[in-house]
């Protein structure tokens, strides 16, 4: 019984504290309370059907029981692929991962950026545009988008509506950003690539995205300044809260915590794209400690250091200006 006294304990992690774990057990089996109690004590098994029942109602892996394995952790991936349909998933549960805890109280997402936070491109429609065409085209093969110019490429209208229900679930979000100066390199290089290698009909799509990332980034400072967060598109200012730190570190990889008083996940970025969730508390344990300790050696830039803000946008702007000035030369 030694693996389901560990899953009973792992029911009492996922269990939020506002539900009575044995009857949401009781509800979700169809049995008596009596009955939950005996498995809960280890005196009558819990069968592999009604294991599943059960996480499917709290949301964990069958896998997750490999993690009585020392050092094993548990993630929950969302495969890619060349499909519309795929792409569409992707969208839907950047959106939905931060909309299912997003009413709960403290909540929260504490995001590392070694990229730009991904819900930033959707607040502007060419920079959309113009990752998802790279995205599905240089990282994921998409035939019908493949080697096509980016003017000439049409999207589904439903990865738009999905963007839009991503950016605004994040806008709504109080969140903890760390960005370093090469936090918006990444996107900028993904333009210079598409410029040099002919995916662009002329110099103006790119322009325009050069003129679109400083949008951007007006609005993050001005977020940073405010200590609340901005819409891009409308400037409207939100209730949620915002801070911004500055790392003079290499930040490694995307990592984001999302978290309330009752549940918390961990992402991490893999495949420039995507990403992982865990619900492991030791993984998660350990990446709260990393984050704290990057925050620490990161200078705030919310709502203090006038002078540290700006500089520190100066830098990341920096590789924005040369690809504009690039750009302009032909």
């Amino acid at each position: 019984m030694k693996t389901q006294a560990f899953f009973v304990e792992l029911l009492k992690q996922h269990c939020p504290p506002h539900l009575h774990l044995a009857e949401e057990l009781s509800s979700v089996l169809n049995i008596s309370s009596d009955s939950v109690y005996r498995r809960l004590r280890c005196e009558t098994e819990i069968g592999l059907e009604e294991t599943i029942k059960i996480c499917e109602r709290f949301d964990i892996s069958l896998s997750v029981l490999q993690e009585m394995q020392k050092n094993t952790v548990a993630f929950r991936i969302n495969p890619l692929n060349s499909s519309e349909d795929s792409f569409l998933n992707y969208l839907k549960t950047l959106y939905q991962d931060i909309a299912s805890i997003s009413a709960e109280p403290g909540f929260e997402i504490c995001y590392a950026a070694e990229d730009l936070p991904v819900y930033y491109h959707f607040f502007f429609p060419e920079l959309a545009r113009f990752k998802m065409v790279y995205w599905n085209q240089s990282l994921l093969r998409s035939e019908a988008i493949t080697a096509r110019k980016v003017e000439e490429v049409t999207l589904p209208s439903a990865w738009f509506e999905q963007a839009t229900l991503a950016r605004e679930a994040y806008w709504m979000a109080p969140a903890t950003e760390i960005w370093n100066a090469d936090t918006l390199k990444c996107t900028v290089e993904q333009i210079r690539y598409f410029w040099e290698s002919g995916f662009f009909i002329d110099n103006q799509l790119p322009l325009l995205l050069c003129k679109e990332l400083h949008a951007l980034l007006d609005a993050v400072a001005q977020q940073a300044e405010l200590g609340f967060k901005v819409n891009a598109l409308t400037g409207a200012v939100s209730e949620a809260s915002y801070r911004l730190f500055g790392s003079d570190l290499m930040i490694g990889n995307n990592t984001v915590l999302v978290s309330s008083d009752r549940s918390i996940s961990s992402y991490i970025g893999y495949h420039s794209i995507n990403f992982m969730r865990s619900k492991n508390a030791d993984f998660i344990r350990s990446t709260q400690h990393w984050m704290q300790n990057l925050i620490s050696k990161s200078h705030p830039l919310s709502q203090v250091s006038e002078r540290q803000r700006y500089q520190f946008f100066l830098r990341v702007r920096s590789c924005v200006d040369q690809l504009q000035q690039q750009l302009e030369k032909g």
